[in-house]
């Protein structure tokens, strides 16, 4: 653990003065090979690139990545409707009005990835608190490498918790994007169970065989096809047509889609669910 412990801070000190080799020890610890930034071909090479060379000075891809102003930016483009209600914006967990909430709850912040917490009523107060502050404390973007999310503004967002419309809990989908084009549509599984599954289809709503999950599924797997879906791919033309690349996340929560986030560097570039058949799929799309 002590060696564990001293490898991720030896990591996050490089992000700060040498982020090329926070990427390439990072890179070669989890995919097991050499990242190619001189001459990026995979989707995940690519998408390193991006987040060392272009996203940290990229004013639009900063101001979408802050999952607060992200908002302003989806009203702008006339999709304010799909929205997920928000509670409150708070700089700190002190501010958070906890009287105001209703009994159930989200709390995230708005500058990194995986910090969101589910809260009900009955919740301990202090240990939200605790938890938030120890998030904001960690500056995840020494983590990763990702330098575009050192340049938001750390806020604190308490929005409405989102329900499914049946007892498999809310529909997760990522549709990847190209200079504003839809290619494919990540649909997520079993997350509130605790081991997400990931599923690619194409546009058309043809299963796509070319992940992990995909290719262990049963021969007669699918999922149904959204009624949204034509919403969906409109919407994410939209939203995708200033980037190069992003991924449109949505949710579909009662009978309705519900924008969720764009995502420019999944998986931190690190993805390791992208190999065989679906790296050139993504990664034929995304010209530097």
């Amino acid at each position: 653990m002590l060696r564990y412990d001293l490898y991720q801070n030896g990591l996050r000190f490089l992000s700060l003065v040498h982020p090329e080799w926070n990427v390439k020890l990072s890179f070669q610890h989890v995919l097991k090979s050499k990242v190619n930034l001189k001459n990026p071909k995979t989707f995940n090479e690519k998408i390193c690139w991006l987040k060392l060379y272009d996203y940290p000075n990229n004013a639009l891809v900063i101001r979408c990545a802050d999952k607060v102003k992200v908002r302003d930016y989806v009203r702008e483009k006339g999709l304010g409707d799909l929205l997920n209600e928000v509670y409150q914006v708070c700089d700190t967990p002190d501010e958070i009005n906890f009287d105001t909430l209703p009994d159930e709850y989200v709390v995230k912040l708005n500058n990194d990835c995986g910090s969101t917490l589910i809260c009900h009523k009955g919740t301990d107060i202090e240990k939200i608190k605790a938890k938030l502050n120890s998030l904001k404390r960690r500056k995840y973007f020494l983590d990763t490498a990702e330098l575009h999310y050192s340049k938001i503004k750390p806020k604190i967002i308490v929005e409405k918790l989102l329900k499914g419309d049946n007892q498999a809990g809310v529909c997760d989908y990522k549709v990847y994007c190209f200079n504003g084009i839809p290619y494919y549509v990540m649909v997520c599984l079993d997350r509130q169970q605790g081991h997400t599954r990931f599923y690619y289809y194409d546009k058309q709503w043809n299963f796509l065989r070319v992940n992990i999950d995909g290719r262990q599924a049963p021969k007669d797997f699918n999922i149904p096809k959204p009624v949204y879906l034509d919403q969906m791919l409109k919407v994410a033309h939209t939203l995708s047509e200033d980037f190069k690349f992003v991924r449109t996340d949505f949710y579909i929560a009662n009978n309705k889609l519900v924008f969720g986030e764009l995502t420019f560097s999944p998986s931190a570039g690190m993805d390791e669910d992208i190999d065989g058949e679906l790296d050139p799929l993504l990664s034929k799309h995304l010209v530097l």
